[in-house]
């Protein structure tokens, strides 16, 4: 039973916290490297009187014009991070008259070249991930996200967790995992029940299931009651996936005492045992588990051929008439109708046979209807020599 990709049912949710709101305040530029040139100071001052304003195109066309009058050697990185911050708050559907996308990636230009000539400017790359992750470029974004983190005064957990996604996005599961073994032992306290849940589908990815496991043990014990059952049953698959036969065993046990109602957990109780040969108990936890949600036809045909094995015939015949569909094969209505006849009850037994042949001659179907009507014959013969027994008790003449 290989896990699914969770099995299945999980979704991996980036925690971004550069969207536009944080995005857009603009850091001190005189705090990480050269001061800002005056006339770049005074050109930003106005660009943002005019965004305050909400002119936010009139703010873009004005530091436009003033980058592009710069000499190059006075070129500063911080009019680059607030025209990117004022096309990213364009992009965030402030205006809707402009493409997203491609706004997101003007705005992207404008982070990349900023950190270009500033290399140290922690928010420059940050916000360059945000636009990367938002165009898809989940390999660049990965990378951003890394160098905002190194970069920081204050590393911040969020952002090595946001580059093992997009690592992982980007289906490099390999740095997705380095990147979270870094994250865990910088940050221990941070690991949080999501974190660790992305933590799992990446080792899933490399498929690293024992290295998983632990993981999984917890959150199966420890998740919220929403997620809880989900993740009990990727803990008791992977059990069964890795062969831990008696962890599976007692761990199936272990919930159907605490969640006695749930089929799912007698099911696949069900199916330890019958893997194991313990035909009884798995045909218990198979009934039980019909008590509580429908059986579908191939779960009652199981049912019937674990009670004829145990030789209760009449139930498993029971059992294989509720399983049967419209067009039985010749094979089931055989098996049909050997558990009518070992069950006694030669008169199903032949009503069944004789659906069989009606559809076409079966060499099985016509030995044991030759056998039910011998034993039928030898019924009706014993049946008689009872009867005059009876005569002769009552009258006294033989």
């Amino acid at each position: 039973m290989k896990p699914v990709g969770i099995y299945v049912t999980l979704v991996l949710a980036l925690m971004l916290v550069l969207m536009s709101s944080t995005a857009a305040k603009e850091a001190d530029p005189g705090s990480v490297q050269d001061r800002l040139p005056l006339a770049a100071g005074i050109c930003i001052n106005k660009a943002r009187n005019l965004f305050q304003c909400h002119q936010v195109h009139k703010a873009i066309d004005l530091l436009e014009t003033c980058i592009s009058k710069g000499e190059k050697d006075s070129r500063h990185y911080y009019p680059y991070f607030v025209l990117g911050n004022y096309y990213l708050t364009l992009a965030d559907g402030k205006d809707q008259l402009n493409n997203s996308r491609t706004v997101t990636q003007r705005a992207a230009s404008c982070y990349q070249e900023s950190v270009n000539l500033n290399p140290l400017f922690s928010p420059g790359w940050l916000n360059l991930a945000k636009c990367q992750y938002e165009t898809q470029a989940f390999a660049g974004a990965a990378a951003s996200f890394e160098q905002g983190y190194n970069t920081s005064r204050t590393p911040k957990s969020v952002h090595l967790y946001s580059a093992a996604v997009c690592h992982f996005k980007a289906k490099d599961f390999k740095k997705a995992r380095d990147v979270f073994v870094r994250l865990m032992a910088a940050h221990p306290e941070a690991m949080s029940f999501s974190y660790k849940e992305t933590f799992v589908h990446i080792l899933f990815s490399l498929e690293s299931y024992r290295q998983a496991l632990p993981y999984i043990e917890e959150l199966a014990k420890e998740s919220r009651i929403e997620k809880k059952k989900q993740w009990e049953q990727i803990l008791l698959q992977q059990y069964l996936f890795l062969k831990m036969d008696q962890k599976a065993l007692a761990y199936a046990e272990f919930l159907v005492q605490t969640d006695t109602l749930e089929p799912r957990w007698w099911k696949a109780l069900s199916h330890i045992y019958l893997s194991n040969d313990h035909i009884r108990q798995g045909l218990s936890a198979l009934i039980i588990y019909g008590y509580l949600t429908p059986m579908t036809g191939e779960e009652r045909l199981l049912a019937g051929d674990l009670y004829f094995s145990l030789d209760i015939p009449a139930t498993a015949a029971r059992f294989y008439e509720t399983a049967a569909k419209e067009t039985p094969t010749p094979e089931f209505i055989l098996k049909i109708s050997q558990a009518f006849a070992m069950a006694h009850d030669p008169e199903k037994a032949l009503a069944w046979i004789e659906k069989g042949l009606s559809r076409g001659q079966d060499k099985g179907l016509h030995k044991l209807k030759a056998y039910v009507l011998s034993v039928q014959e030898e019924s009706k013969k014993a049946a008689g020599i009872f009867e005059q027994l009876e005569t002769v008790k009552k009258t006294g003449k033989r």
